[in-house]
């Protein structure tokens, strides 16, 4: 049994659905299809997603949103018709927009994927399933047993399932969205509930590379990484790989493979519990972000204040500002936080810790990027960071700040935004070795 999603590119306009089309029939063990709205394609520049949040916001605004609901509709039915289908769209479109002056922010923004989920279904002759109809959360978590119970119930009549992605139901029935990137999430869910003994995501890239090719020109792609690498890459922001869909197929042990809906021929990255790793090869993955602010505070034999401590943590938590933050020696912290996070309260919170808490120094620093290495032998081989920031230092690059945290498997280096770039080529050139082409049975 192998589940596959196919992400917003994928299924973008008809000759995208052929390809979809020709993937699952390759292979009889694609019976869980799971779909996201229909993205952006040569001749559609939005996503139906994004067309829908336009809609809800004219409506808020008290515009007219029948324009942009009226090209979400055309953009289905040119769908429907240049396939050949017979399904009747156009009731579900004149249902949504009958909701549309009083239906919730979740139930307008998931239409996109229950519309091309109808769309697939048919195309495919397999059962269309409403994810409304099974997949349960319970205070914003996940009720496996309920959600199990149902769709097994679906599957016992047919186990060729086509299922929208990115949204399920509350506990009061109501349409409960995921974070953007969610299909990715549905897809994971779907393989744990089936067991499945793959989950395959496609997409419009052939794998996860190991660093941003648009800094990186022709980045090595990683063929083979674990669960805990890719959760890391996905938290310091590859976009391949939504990071709250990796638990569901790692609970089950189920392989994770990243696949190009285009070029279906071609290798992807297996997502694996232990991955069979290069001796030579020191990183897996470097990923990072810019634009975050780091506050520096010193207070003699800090470790030991817990006084102190008590104040400082009570004054950020006073703001409703969320920090990371980073024991720097026995006499200083240091607190970090994404930028746009603590706008318009930057300065009052610099303000404050200098004039409560008692503290010999405080210090901002503006405008930093994290740029992160991460590799599952860094737990084997410490000195990987150190040989990481000798290169960084040879290359003149200013290291604001370090974190290895305690998973072993990730260095952060802070760098000054405008060093970001630089910083991942120098990490890049240094660590990427040529390795064999893994060749992934799909």
């Amino acid at each position: 049994m192998k589940v596959a999603k196919f992400g917003g590119s994928s299924v973008a306009d008809a000759g995208q659905f052929k390809k979809v089309r020709a993937i699952v029939e390759a292979n009889a063990d694609r019976k869980v299809i799971v779909v996201s709205a229909a993205g952006k394609s040569d001749s559609e520049a939005v996503k139906v997603t994004d067309l829908l949040i336009q809609v809800e916001k004219l409506r808020d605004a008290g515009d007219d949103y029948m324009p942009v609901f009226n090209h979400i509709q055309s953009r289905f039915v040119g769908i429907r018709d240049a396939l050949g289908l017979k399904v009747a769209i156009e009731s579900d479109l004149q249902k949504i927009a009958k909701q549309i002056p009083n239906c919730s922010h979740d139930y307008l923004v998931s239409r996109g994927e229950f519309l091309t989920a109808k769309l697939m279904a048919d195309f495919l002759g397999y059962q269309f399933i409403d994810a409304a109809r099974f997949l349960v959360f319970d205070q914003n978590e996940v009720n496996y047993g309920e959600s199990i119970n149902r769709l097994r119930d679906f599957m016992s009549y047919d186990e060729h399932i086509v299922v929208p992605g990115f949204y399920g139901v509350d506990e009061n029935g109501l349409t409960h969205l995921m974070p953007r990137g969610g299909s990715d999430i549905s897809g994971a869910l779907l393989a744990n509930f089936v067991d499945a003994d793959l989950y395959e995501n496609w997409t419009d890239v052939s794998g996860i590379k190991m660093a941003d090719p648009r800094i990186i020109n022709n980045s090595r792609k990683i063929n083979e990484l674990t669960y805990e690498e890719l959760q890391e890459l996905s938290y310091m922001g590859i976009s391949v790989f939504q990071e709250e869909a990796i638990q569901p197929a790692k609970e089950k042990q189920i392989p994770i493979a990243i696949l190009n809906t285009n070029h279906p021929e071609e290798d992807g990255t297996l997502v694996v519990d232990s991955a069979n790793s290069n001796a030579n090869q020191l990183v897996t993955g470097i990923a990072g972000k810019k634009d975050y602010v780091v506050i520096s505070i010193q207070k003699y034999q800090l470790n030991k204040r817990l006084d102190v401590m008590a104040k400082v943590f009570s004054v950020i938590q006073k703001f409703g500002v969320k920090f990371d933050y980073v024991p720097a020696g026995t006499d200083s912290v240091q607190f970090l936080a994404k930028r746009a996070d603590v706008d318009g309260k930057l300065m009052a919170i610099v303000t404050a810790l200098k004039s409560e808490c008692d503290l010999d120094a405080v210090k901002l620093e503006k405008n930093i990027a994290m740029v992160a290495a991460v590799s599952s032998q860094l737990g084997k081989r410490p000195a990987i960071a150190g040989k990481i920031l000798d290169l960084l230092d040879n290359s003149q690059i200013k290291i604001h700040l370090v974190v290895q945290e305690g998973s072993d498997i990730k260095v952060v280096f802070g760098v000054a935004n405008s060093d970001y770039e630089k910083t991942i080529e120098k990490i890049y050139r240094s660590t990427a070795v040529s390795a064999t082409r893994l060749k992934m049975v799909i």
